[in-house]
Parts: C-alpha cells; structure tokens; sequence
C-alpha cells in the first residue's frame, strides 16, 4: 500500500508498506525532494510505487543504504533514470541478500540493480543542495543528507524507531549508533526526516531520549557483566522481552545483539 503526502513545496513523503486486513504492517518513508528521490521504499508495495512514479518526474535516486525497506522500488529505474549511492551500498544492491521468508512477507525482496553511480559528497536539486554525512551504527554504509539552509536533516534509520531500543541485528554497532545520533543531535536542524517516523520537529528532545535510554542500559548492562552474569541472565535482569515475532527473524533481530554490542562494541570502529 502506499500513501502520499504532501510536506511543503519542495517536499513529499511517500509511505510504502506491506498491507494485511486493511492496514499498514509498518511504513516505511521515501521522500521526493523536487525532482528527486531519497530511497525506493517497501517493494511488496511496487505496483502503486510504479503508479505514482508514472504521474511525477523523478530525475534522480539517491539511496541512503541497501535495507530491503530503502531499496525495494529501486528496480523501476535501473537503466532508466541516474542511480546514486556509496561504493559500499553499490555492492549489496547489485547482489542483494536473501531476507528470508518473514522479511520478505514484510517487506518484500529486492531485486538487483545494475546501474549505479557513485554518490557524490554534495549535490544539488534546484536551489538545494545537501552535504552527503556518514551515519554509521544501524549499518555501516548508511548516510544521511543535510540541507544546511533550510536546517533539514534526513537521518533515515540513524536514529532508532521506537523510544527505548532493545533488539538489534548481528552487524547493529551500538555504542556507534550513540555517537552518530550524538552528532546529528549537535547539528543546526529545525526538521529531521526519519524513515518510519516522517518529518519530526523537536530532532534534539527526540534524539536525546532514545540516547539516555542506551546510555542507561549500557550502564546497567555493564554492571551485572562485572559480577559475571550470562547475557541471558543480563536480559533477564533488565526486564528485555521481545516482540511476538522476534523467532520469526531467524537471528536477524535479537535482544542478545544489542545486549552484547552494548557491552563489546566500540565507538570508533
């Protein structure tokens, strides 16, 4: 399913997710900025994908990183319109991953994408023009685009969807993922673009919560770790319980990830 709407002038958001009885399983946010696009949105969504794209003049993709939820409608311009995006996301987007029978329920398995250029560091889309800023953590090849002017910011998955993060993907750096929402919390932004959320007004007071919340785990975390408990025991202790479909990832999702780089991963790497 898809859904349109309409930000501001230069900006539109297109949401995309897999429908079941009526409703959104989760939406996921590509946004067309003047004539171009930021990410290709939920591929179980293509067919109206392709029907908006139809009735708008898209001259240009700009992919942020190569999750199936960000690249899942890319194939609709692979040789026809200019694709962009790092050397690393180029990789998996020309052999993307097999997700597996409940993401690809969710959200649908990308196809491959032959024509690609690389993303420049800056660009511009009329009077726009947008710094390309590395946001590791959620995955290492994920960048954000910054609209100094205008103070937007779209972060896409660098800063964690729900308030109090608990579960996280084997390749998930958590520890980074703090230190990149710490820069995008200290940038001068009035709107952060996210890609579940939509635009958001308060990015500092939204930012912030999400990191207290990680640096209070860590610290609990750590604690119980120096008095030998398990990471079972830890997750135990700490009251984490999954959501219903946590099995159904197959160990792509784990509350034992994100308890595990809480305590070993660092910062820097």
């Amino acid at each position: 399913m898809i859904e349109i709407v309409r930000y501001n002038d230069d900006i539109t958001c297109i949401k995309t997710a897999t429908e079941q009885d009526g409703q959104a399983i989760m939406f996921v946010y590509s946004y067309l900025v003047k004539d171009a696009l930021f990410d290709a949105g939920c591929g179980n969504a293509v067919t109206e994908f392709e029907e908006f794209v139809k009735k708008n003049k898209i001259s240009r993709v700009y992919i942020s990183h190569s999750h199936e939820d960000h690249v899942g409608c890319l194939h609709l311009f692979d040789g026809n319109t200019m694709i962009y995006a790092n050397e690393m996301t180029q990789k998996d987007l020309r052999d993307p991953q097999q997700i597996g029978e409940f993401f690809d329920f969710v959200w649908g398995q990308p196809k491959p994408i032959a024509e690609i250029t690389v993303l420049p560091d800056t660009f511009s889309i009329g009077d726009l023009t947008f710094e390309v800023v590395p946001l590791p953590g959620h995955a290492p090849d994920m960048v954000g685009f910054y609209e100094s002017e205008k103070q937007w910011f779209f972060s896409f998955d660098a800063v964690p969807l729900p308030s109090k993060k608990k579960i996280a993907m084997p390749e998930e750096n958590i520890p980074l993922m703090v230190a990149t929402m710490e820069k995008i919390r200290d940038m001068d932004i009035k709107i952060l673009f996210d890609s579940h959320r939509g635009p958001i007004d308060n990015p500092r007071e939204h930012i912030q919560t999400r990191i207290d919340y990680i640096n209070m785990i860590e610290k609990k975390a750590r604690s119980l770790h120096e008095t030998g408990k398990s990471i079972e025991e830890i997750q135990q202790a700490l009251g984490l319980d999954g959501p219903w479909y946590l099995e159904m990832t197959k160990d792509r999702f784990g509350i034992d990830f994100f308890i595990k780089s809480v305590l070993f991963d660092k910062a820097d790497r």
